[in-house]
């Protein structure tokens, strides 16, 4: 290498060395600046991790965990075979957030005019995307076109709002999976009651949050509803759920609940019922089955009825509980307690006679009539004649008070407590009250009321040989312990008594039934309208025991105000009482007692036949 071109070379590497010092620094400040910053992130990282782990778990749960409600499974409501009365089924409830979707719509109109063509439309594909889905949902909710936007429209400030409560699960999941933004579904249970109208007045329903509104479901409501469980849930930020992390609390279902009611027999009572308040043009009518021996409802039907499946048709008018809300005056069918009474008192005997001459019997300015003079009769025909007359004699020879005590004895003037909501005590006056008239009165059924449900169960002593029972819905696994109210013989003699009514000359023939021998009473009461007796509103009844040689069933039958011409317990309840008597009888299986009658009756059958055939 030349001298020369060394020099150069040296010069060179020399130069290279010499780097200006501002250059040299601000290479330095970088780095130094870059290793500060990674030095403060990693102190952040480990200042977070170390002392504020709990503060970022708290702040991602909030994003992402959530603590959702397990709504309890209702309890089930079953009749005494076990066949269910009332279910729950699994539905959906869809919510929205109307605030959240309008914003969305506004965002997304806005995005539709920007300027990047590009955005603008993807805008417009999702505007119109959400616009479909919410048509599509209008359809699936069977609502009008444009109806939904008018509703979010109108609730434009709030965040909250019930689209469709208890919907079926298959059309939730056809809403869900649209995946509107603001849209969420929620599970709970829906009432169903398989036997409809039916048992509705004894089952009662439930509101839309199930909650028990009338009948059992109200009286029961905390045994049926059970607890809520909790749970902690992921979900995404649309709501949907991601994972199921831990059960904070557990649900417990319902209890389920046994009635005594025999679905088959109320089945056949409801519908006999139905058909002839129908046929009558009555204002309302009622039906009570009581097992005599255990004192059990095996059927309660009341008209007009409702359907529970049905919203629509919920009117307090028609899910009133009549048999057991409501009280009236029983009119004849009273006579045979009365006559009871008067046993029990030892004012008359089994076998006393009572003149009725000449039809009618005046206490002051009040009289008292029968529809002819029946002139003396026997206990046994007063009931079968249905004689006031003869009534109001016995009931004056008893005091007011052992007749007042032996009235509540078998129920008159107390809650029946049968397990029913808002049972009536019904009507029965202080004997320090009563006058003359009023005795006299009370004799034949007026100036005391008791709801169906009582009478019935007044009854019942007559099938137990003088034992009342405690009447319940509820199914009994044991004969309860009964009360005696009075012998047992005065208990028989009343009750063959009654099986005078029930005969081919007698006000309750209607009330026969083939093959058994039949205990009752007919009962026409006039309706206390504006504090006047109207001769044009009654209300007729029948209440009768059977088989009568081994009483079984009681059964009780009351129709308000039918709008016919002749008005009377025998010619309208005892049809009706003999005809849900006789489905009872069948369904139950209890042995004929009257067969002789019965042969009898089908020879002259056969008699008949022939002469026609020949």
């Amino acid at each position: 290498m030349t001298k020369q071109n060394y020099n150069n070379h040296k010069s060179t590497r020399r130069g290279a060395s010499n780097v200006p010092p501002v250059y040299r620094g601000r290479r330095l400040a970088l780095m130094l600046v870059l290793l500060v910053g990674i030095a403060v992130l990693l102190g952040r990282a480990a200042y977070l991790e170390i002392f504020q782990q709990e503060w970022l778990k708290k702040q991602a749960g909030k994003r992402q965990l959530r603590t959702v409600v397990v709504p309890p499974y209702r309890g089930m409501i079953i009749d005494r075979n076990g066949e269910s009365l009332a279910i729950s089924s699994p539905a959906e409830s869809i919510t929205l957030n109307p605030r959240k979707i309008l914003r969305l719509q506004k965002d997304l109109q806005k995005m539709s005019s920007s300027d990047d063509a590009v955005e603008a439309e993807v805008a417009k594909s999702n505007l119109e995307t959400l616009k479909e889905n919410l048509e599509q949902i209008e359809e699936i909710l069977g609502m009008a076109p444009g109806v939904l936007q008018e509703k979010l429209q109108g609730m434009s400030g709030k965040s909250f709002y019930y689209l469709a409560r208890q919907l079926e699960p298959e059309k939730a999941q056809k809403i869900a999976d649209l995946n509107v933004p603001g849209l969420y579904s929620k599970r709970e249970y829906k009432r169903f009651y398989p036997m409809g109208e039916t048992t509705s007045h004894v089952v009662g329903f439930t509101d839309t949050d199930d909650g028990g509104i009338e009948g059992i479901e109200r009286l029961l409501n905390d045994r049926l509803a059970g607890h809520p469980g909790k749970n902690r849930v992921i979900r995404d930020g649309r709501g949907r759920l991601v994972e199921n992390i831990e059960e904070m609390e557990t649900m417990i279902p319902g209890e389920t609940v046994q009635l005594s009611l025999d679905h088959r027999i109320q089945y056949a009572a409801y519908k006999l019922l139905k058909g002839e308040i129908y046929k009558l043009n009555a204002k309302s009518g009622s039906v009570v089955v009581l097992d005599a021996a255990t004192g059990e409802v095996l059927a309660l039907a009341n008209m007009p009825g409702f359907n529970p499946n049905n919203r629509k048709s919920f009117k307090p008018y028609n899910y009133r509980n009549r048999a057991v809300v409501d009280a009236f005056e029983p009119g004849s069918t009273l006579k045979p307690l009365t006559i009871a009474a008067a046993l029990e008192a030892r004012v008359i005997g089994r076998n006393v006679s009572i003149d009725t001459s000449p039809g009618h019997y005046k206490i002051g300015k009040v009289v008292i009539r029968d529809p002819r003079n029946y002139g003396t009769l026997s206990l046994s025909r007063i009931l079968a004649k249905s004689s006031n007359v003869g009534a109001s004699k016995i009931a004056l020879l008893m005091k007011s008070k052992d007749h007042w005590k032996f009235l509540n004895r078998v129920g008159f003037g107390r809650r029946p407590d049968a397990g029913f909501f808002s049972e009536t005590d019904g009507n029965l006056p202080y004997y320090d009250e009563w006058g003359k008239v009023d005795k006299a009165s009370h004799g034949y059924g007026y100036g005391i009321s008791a709801s169906l449900l009582q009478i019935a169960q007044a009854y019942s002593v007559f099938a137990t040989g003088g034992i009342l029972n405690p009447v319940t819905v509820f199914k009994r696994h044991a004969k309860p312990l009964g009360q005696r109210v009075m012998s047992e013989v005065n208990a028989k003699a009343v009750l063959k008594m009654m099986e005078a009514v029930v005969q081919p000359k007698a006000t309750g023939k209607n009330a026969m039934i083939d093959g058994y021998h039949v205990a009752g009473k007919t009962g026409t009461a006039y309706k206390l309208i504006n504090k006047r007796y109207s001769k044009k509103h009654k209300i007729v009844s029948f209440i009768g025991v059977a088989p009568a040689t081994n009483p079984r069933l009681v059964v009780a039958v009351m129709i308000d105000d039918p709008k016919v011409k002749k008005v009377s317990g025998g010619r309208l309840a005892a049809p009706l009482f003999a005809k849900i008597m006789s489905n009872a009888l069948r369904v139950l299986d209890i042995a004929p007692d009257n067969l002789a009658a019965s042969n009898h009756a089908l020879g002259s059958t056969v008699i008949a036949y022939k002469r026609g055939a020949e």
